[in-house]
């Protein structure tokens, strides 16, 4: 079974017209739906194209810590995801969607990057708000991890492991890559 984990929007979505009215709407449309931030414009490695996927169930959790998920599930090259819940409280654009969502601590983003995976993927806005959004990103992606935004359906995941499929388009110019992102369970 393949399951569509993307935040697809219409021409006519409510984020689509807010990224229109930004300085630059081709860099803001970057980061709407579901995304993947690329702030220090490194190239994303093919092989990261297919990953091992690993959920971890943390609802209700507003700051995610390593002592709430269990790190030996983490390989190396691992897609892992976290469903935090928030875009089955919220649609994706309302304004309730955006403030005050669940994050991960910083040891535990440190202990992710040190396992070497690929991805981490969250069904909010981030792995962290404000300032600290784009300096989280930006030290993943030094690392050769990437930050997967606005995920949605995986309370639909029935599998403990499974394989995910993440597609992308580079663009030089970009800071935020729109992907889609799906997941195959066996």
């Amino acid at each position: 079974m393949i399951l569509d984990l993307t935040t697809m929007l219409t021409a006519d979505h409510p984020m689509i017209a807010w990224a229109k009215t930004k300085e630059n709407p081709h860099i803001a449309m970057g980061h709407v739906g579901t995304h993947l931030d690329t702030y220090e414009k490194t190239k994303i490695p093919l092989e990261y194209f297919r990953s091992r996927g690993v959920l971890f169930q943390v609802v209700g959790i507003a700051e995610v810590t390593e002592e709430d998920i269990d790190l030996t599930k983490v390989q190396e090259g691992d897609f892992v995801l976290f469903r935090t819940g928030r875009s089955e409280e919220y649609a994706y654009g309302e304004k309730e969607y955006f403030p005050n969502h669940p994050k991960l601590s910083l040891s535990l983003i440190e202990k992710l990057v040190e396992k070497k995976i690929h991805f981490i993927g969250v069904d909010c806005p981030g792995i962290w708000e404000h300032e600290e959004h784009q300096q989280a990103d930006r030290f993943c992606e030094r690392h050769g991890v990437y930050v997967i935004e606005n995920l949605k359906n995986l309370a639909d995941i029935t599998a403990e492991t499974f394989t995910v499929y993440t597609m992308w388009l580079d663009d030089a110019q970009m800071t935020g890559l729109r992907c889609r992102v799906l997941a195959e369970m066996q």
